[in-house]
Order: C-alpha cells, then structure tokens, then sequence
C-alpha cells in the first residue's frame, strides 16, 4: 500500500499496477513459505506445527491466486 507522501517505488511504465503486483508478490512469498513448511515438516517434534502452518498458509495461497486471477478476468481451474 503507498502513503500518499510516498514516490512510486516502481517504473510507471510497469506492464502491471500496483495491486496486480502486490498480489503476485504475496502469492510468491506464500509459496515460498509452503515449500520451507514442508521442508521443516521432516523433523520430529515439529512435524505437526509446520504441517498446520503449512495447511493455513495454502489457503491463503488459494485466496490469493483466486483475487489475482478474478482481477486478470480469468477463470478457475
């Protein structure tokens, strides 16, 4: 989100607006967390934890990817 006293961070001339961005970079950042997840998952005495955020971070992974691709004009699936 920009402040309004805030210069632009990105070049104008971008193929995507800021919201389009945002989303793209918060589903890769979701994206990464899965993959750490499952990684740390592999170890005994905290397999149940990284499961479950591995779990909460898919759904939010789905909520992203369906806001990007309704914003796209895309369909499910």
């Amino acid at each position: 989100m920009q402040h309004p006293n805030d210069a632009p961070t990105r070049d104008p001339n971008s193929p995507v607006d800021d919201a389009t961005y945002d989303l793209l970079q918060a589903l890769t950042s979701k994206l990464e967390a899965i993959e750490a997840y499952q990684m740390y998952a592999e170890d005994e005495g905290v397999r149940d934890l990284f499961e479950q955020l591995g779990q909460e971070e898919r759904r939010h992974a789905e909520q992203l990817l369906a806001a990007l691709r309704q914003r796209l004009g895309g369909h499910p699936g």
